[in-house]
């Protein structure tokens, strides 16, 4: 297979119109508001279509619609739940004649579908009789599994697949077999209540439906993964968190409800600590609480924020970072949980097919066919050059955030490991830069965050030869160093602290004098395969304030840079400015506005006092969540401005939701607040606060600072500043506001 075919971040199938998910751990579904999926009369082939039942990467239903006598149904309208457990939708009948002849016009029988995910699919379907006569009807459920890697929707087209196995019917079950090329067996079985008759892929329920009557029929799902008995290296695998025990009996659909949402509410609630005198920016917060808590998946190692659905729902590395980086000061649980995920997976050995090297941060782990037979380079992959940085910065944090001692303990030797990595395999050529080439053919070309093949290009619009140096990778690089100086003395280790602070500052100084551009006003995007810097503005440069890695005296400079008509779009900053010879405001990388990548910027700003572009940030963000469905951001839009654009224009195969998107929202915030916490001092710094624009007041309760809880009302001024009270903290917690920055 053909590498281009399979590079993550090409085009998909359209995911801006009539897009609905529903996910719980490694199972997600994907539909439109009618909840078919991939009916008969559907506008794109089931075989390219994104909708499914997905469970590790495989598409385990491709098929699931419901019709009445023959005819389909009119929609009526639809809802989620707002903790993003479950979906319903209310429909009607067209016109219809009933098995014993009797005509029914269309809007007489009123259709409600509910669906969640709950270690499988429940869907209740319930049928009301709004006629005056009785209604015989035959009810169709076809239903089918095509087994697809998501690659494959994508549009790849693989050189070797498995085989189909022959569909079985037992009592109220069908069931859909595929083995796979590498000796696994999935399944996935159709349970319906009443029990149907089986016609093929179709089951036919029959109702007698008196006037004003309603029946329910239940439609259950649920997959599995089993090892063949010559694949001993194989587990088996099936989509379960409450029901550990295979023996136990299918929950109920009010036991799964029940489950499911208890999960959801668990996870929300850990981050919905914010109240504000805004409904629709307080929707906005509580979207993101909700699609992060979607998102989670309870892996071995604790709770871990998958990439985005639907291409993404996997463990990405640099995302998972991130996110965890962006909701830190709310909630550390998701930190830990990555962090001990990626020490669990950090590569040991040189494996040129996955860029794997000694000490180097996972980038994805797919588990999808394609994956696992090698066709796709992605089973446990490497090719990411920031992520091994970014853990060590998050291992930092979260021992600030946390003063969790013994899991930083436990962390020290990957954290050495990823130090070495940065020292032996990141710096290529010794010239203090960390560099990427990929390893393989196969492998990712770009191995930033911005990872698409046209993403590093020349003023002329050449595009780089690797090895490549981009400007915020050596940011993160000061940051590690930081991080790394700091966890070292604090446990005692035999490590060099203080040579790797003048690392540091060293460095800083370097990327100054190599990456500057005065005529640009801001650093350079990379240096390419000769050293040379690639004279480009895009907003990569704006992480290097967050990361402690621009020189104060050019902020000045840099930031006008990132907020002028050129990059500042209105809906947030581009990747690319305006003159970029490879400008596209509808390109993945090349001119569209990412919200994680605005969020970085964002706290960047008001860590060096330019409080208002924080606020600015913010607010444009806030301003484009409400142009979207449900306030959720999603993984890009397009980069037209504001005064061409009434709203922003949506990215045709954008991730949404999308985890680092999610948490832009809080680190935003936060960026505003100026809340930092140090639980290994109990105390609780307050700096130049802001509210976002349009807020007359921001409460958060209960907070946690170690074992202290402190809540806290923010108040705007006229000036666009905040009053701080401290509506209630623990004795034991110090707190300190402070107002000593000028504001810019």
């Amino acid at each position: 297979m053909a590498n281009e075919e399979v590079v993550p971040n090409r085009f998909g199938p359209d995911t801006r119109h009539d897009f609905h998910v529903l996910k719980d751990g490694d199972l997600f579904a994907v539909f439109p508001a009618s909840g078919e999926i991939n009916a008969r009369d559907a506008t794109v082939a089931e075989a390219r279509s994104k909708d499914g039942l997905f469970f590790r990467d495989t598409r385990y239903l491709s098929r699931l619609s419901l019709s009445i006598n023959g005819t389909g149904l009119i929609e009526l309208g639809h809802d989620a739940r707002p903790d993003d457990a479950g979906f319903r939708s209310d429909l009607a009948n067209s016109r219809l004649t009933d098995r014993l002849g009797t005509e029914f016009l269309d809007f007489e029988l009123h259709i409600r579908r509910e669906r969640f995910l709950s270690d499988g699919l429940y869907d209740q379907i319930e049928i009301s009789n709004y006629g005056t006569e009785t209604a015989e009807l035959d009810i169709v459920i076809e239903c089918w599994a095509d087994f697809r890697d998501i690659f494959e929707i994508r549009g790849a087209e693989p050189t070797e697949r498995g085989d189909a196995l022959p569909t079985a019917f037992e009592g109220s079950e069908i069931r859909f077999g595929y083995a796979t090329a590498d000796g696994r067996t999935l399944s996935t079985r159709v349970r319906l209540d009443p029990a149907p008759r089986f016609d093929s892929g179709r089951a036919h329920v029959e109702l007698s439906l008196p006037p004003k009557a309603r029946r329910q029929i239940s439609c259950t799902v649920h997959v599995s993964e089993e090892a063949r008995e010559t694949d001993t290296g194989a587990e088996d695998v099936g989509a379960r968190h409450g029901w550990q025990d295979p023996t136990h009996p299918t929950p109920s659909f009010a036991e799964a409800k029940t489950a499911i949402t208890a999960r959801m509410n668990d996870r929300i609630d850990r981050l919905r600590r914010i109240r504000t005198s805004r409904p629709s920016f307080e929707a906005w917060l509580s979207r993101s609480a909700s699609d992060l808590a979607i998102l989670t998946a309870d892996l071995p190692t604790g709770p871990y924020p998958y990439a985005g659905v639907p291409w993404f729902s996997v463990p990405f590395g640099r995302d998972g970072l991130i996110a965890a980086l962006q909701t830190l000061w709310l909630d550390a649980g998701i930190a830990a949980g990555v962090l001990d995920f990626l020490a669990a997976t950090q590569a040991t050995k040189v494996d040129a097919f996955c860029d794997a090297e000694p000490g180097k941060i996972l980038h994805e782990h797919r588990n999808g066919e394609l994956a696992r037979t090698g066709a796709v380079p992605f089973h446990h992959y490497y090719g990411g050059i920031d992520q091994t940085l970014l853990f060590v910065v998050l291992a930092h944090a979260y021992w600030t955030r946390t003063g969790d001692r013994d899991r930083l303990h436990r962390l020290l030797p990957a954290i050495r490991a990823a130090m070495d990595w940065a020292t032996v395999y990141g710096d290529r050529d010794g010239d203090g830069f960390i560099e990427y080439a990929r390893s393989a053919e196969t492998g990712l070309k770009n191995q930033g965050w911005k990872d698409s093949e046209d993403a590093v290009f020349h003023a002329d619009g050449t595009l780089c030869v690797s090895p490549v140096a981009l400007v915020e990778v050596q940011g993160y690089y000061v940051a590690a160093l930081r991080a790394a100086a700091e966890l070292f003395a604090a446990f005692d280790t035999e490590d060099d602290a203080k040579a790797l602070r003048e690392r540091a500052d060293t460095l800083v100084e370097q990327i100054d004098a190599a990456y500057w551009d005065d005529t640009l006003g801001t650093y350079c995007i990379a240096l390419d395969a000769d050293d040379q810097p690639v004279r480009v503005s895009t907003s990569n440069a704006g992480h290097l304030p967050f990361f402690g890695a621009a020189l104060p005296h050019r902020l000045p400079r840099l930031f006008p840079t990132l907020t002028d008509a050129r990059m500042l779009s209105g809906w947030g900053i581009r990747t690319v400015a305006t003159d970029g010879a490879r400008f596209n405001p509808m390109g993945y990388h090349n001119g569209s506005v990412w919200p994680h990548d605005n969020s970085l910027i964002a706290a960047g700003a008001a860590a060096c006092g330019h409080t208002a572009l924080a606020r600015q940030i913010t607010t444009e963000l806030f301003d484009a969540s409400c142009h979207f469905p449900e306030h959720r951001l999603p993984e890009l839009w397009c980069g037209l401005s504001r005064q061409e654009t009434a709203q922003p224009v949506a990215f045709p195969s954008a991730c949404a939701p999308q985890a680092w998107a999610a948490g832009a929202a809080f680190l935003c915030l936060n960026a505003c607040l100026g809340i930092g916490i140090d639980a290994r001092a109990s105390r609780l710094r307050i700096a130049d606060p802001v509210l976002p624009a349009g807020l007359d007041w921001l409460e958060v309760t209960g907070l946690a600072v170690g074992d202290c809880r402190a809540s806290l009302m923010f108040r705007a001024r006229e000036d666009g500043s905040a009053n701080v009270e401290i509506v209630d903290a623990d004795d034991a917690l110090e707190i300190e506001v402070t107002s000593t920055r000028a504001r810019r």
